[in-house]
């Protein structure tokens, strides 16, 4: 190329290159968005990363009955057959479920040792005193709901669901404690993988509770409360988070079936559950025939629920609250809800629809129970007779469990010592 060429080429390019760059406005548009979200991934690149709520991790826990605790009396060993398991019958539905699989909280004041619990405790601490629990509440409820069986050697009580295990998640150290703490007792037992959350203490509504229950239900988390103890350091209903919707709300009843005279009637209360003269595990020993509140009767309904959620690993938190409504014994007055829990019930009525695990998501629906499964009118004919077969030899096993059970619960539900009023009897305190 001559030098001519050369210096008319260099002189153009020169001209380009100072020459105005002309952009339309569209253009300028997106090369702003552009810019600004290059900018964000940088600012998010440099940002630390959003954390997921966090609670403690739990450990295994057993501690000693006398760990940093005044001394208590307790009972060496249980004499008798508690008549709250009596009347519930619950180990006739032993041979199909017991509860293994489940993992049942309990928000109280810890869990102290006992050798029908060994092995299945895992604990934490919210309260900063310690895993020990220097009350006996907690401790008391969690036997209740899956103290192993140990009838072999004598001793005569057990728990609910003996296979299931507990994590403790200790709120409290004294009779009294804080709603907020109890709140986030409730937040941590979701986080560490509860499927069952049992609330034996009672309080007025507050938003962190609400908000703590709210997130309870919406990861699929049973909460069973109690109802509440009417006293004259309590005052009366309603009481929280038995009164929050969705909660399973329990209240006490006594050996005839008649509603406990501590058992508050402004809550809301879905069923009954034993709660009075009720015995269980204590740090150092035993309760026997000794202990009454609400307290005592969710713990009994939370066993239950272990081994609705064991046997139907598929059914919803709701579904399980509406199966274990759908199958008490029937309400007996005010205070008494759908009336008294019936496990053999829970684990395996056929209910409406021809599904065991089936049940209307009406909450306001009656829900048939039905002991006989429809026919299949589209099945070929060899199809039939093979499942008419596995039909009558499932048939059997279930009947065997309900009439082993039918004989045992010879004890009923009876009527409430209600005014006709429907006001609160004038009885005193115990």
């Amino acid at each position: 190329m001559s030098r001519i060429a050369v210096a008319v080429l260099g002189a153009a390019l020169a001209a380009t290159a100072a020459a105005p760059v002309v952009t339309t406005a569209p253009q300028a548009a997106a090369r702003a968005v552009a810019a600004r979200a290059v900018a964000t991934r940088a600012a998010a690149r440099r940002a630390p990363a959003a954390r997921a709520p966090r609670a403690p991790v739990p450990v295994a826990s057993m501690p000693g009955p006398t760990q940093n605790c005044p001394g208590t009396a307790a009972a060496s060993r249980v004499t008798q057959e508690p008549w709250a398991q009596s009347a519930l019958g619950f180990s006739d539905v032993w041979p199909l479920i017991q509860g293994r699989g489940v993992t049942v909280a309990v928000v109280d004041s810890g869990v102290d040792f006992s050798r029908q619990l060994v092995g299945r405790v895992t604990a934490i601490d919210l309260t900063g005193t310690g895993l020990q629990d220097c009350l006996g509440h907690g401790t008391e409820i969690a036997a209740i709901i899956a103290a192993s069986d140990i009838r072999a050697q004598g001793m005569p009580f057990e728990g609910v669901a003996p296979a299931a295990r507990i994590l403790s998640v200790k709120v409290n150290s004294q009779d009294t404690g804080s709603a907020l703490t109890l709140a986030k007792g409730i937040r941590d037992a979701v986080i560490r993988g509860a499927q069952v959350i049992n609330v034996s203490i009672t309080t007025a509504s507050t938003p962190a509770l609400r908000q703590a229950v709210d997130f309870a239900l919406r990861r699929d988390v049973v909460i069973v409360a109690a109802g509440g103890n009417d006293t004259s350091s309590t005052g009366t209903g309603p009481f929280y988070p038995a009164s929050y919707p969705g909660v399973l709300s329990v209240g006490a009843v006594d050996s005839t079936g008649a509603l406990a005279q501590v058992s508050d009637l402004r809550s809301h209360v879905a069923v009954t559950a034993p709660g009075v003269n009720v015995t269980s595990a204590f740090p150092g020993g035993y309760q026997q025939d000794n202990l009454t509140g609400t307290s005592y009767a969710a713990a009994f309904v939370s066993g239950v629920v272990a081994l609705v959620r064991a046997h139907y690993p598929g059914l919803s938190a709701r579904r399980v609250v509406a199966r274990i409504v759908a199958t008490a014994d029937g309400g007996t007055g005010p205070g008494t809800g759908n009336g008294l829990v019936n496990p053999v019930e829970a684990v395996t009525a056929v209910l409406g629809g021809g599904s065991a695990q089936g049940l209307s998501p009406s909450a306001t629906g009656s829900v048939s129970v039905s002991r006989t499964l429809p026919p299949d009118r589209t099945a070929s004919g060899a199809l039939e007779v093979a499942a008419g077969a596995l039909g009558a030899a499932a048939l059997a096993a279930l009947g065997a469990v309900v009439f082993r059970a039918g004989r045992r619960r010879r004890w009923r539900a009876g009527r409430t010592r209600i005014p006709a009023g429907g006001g609160p009897a004038d009885r005193p305190w115990p």
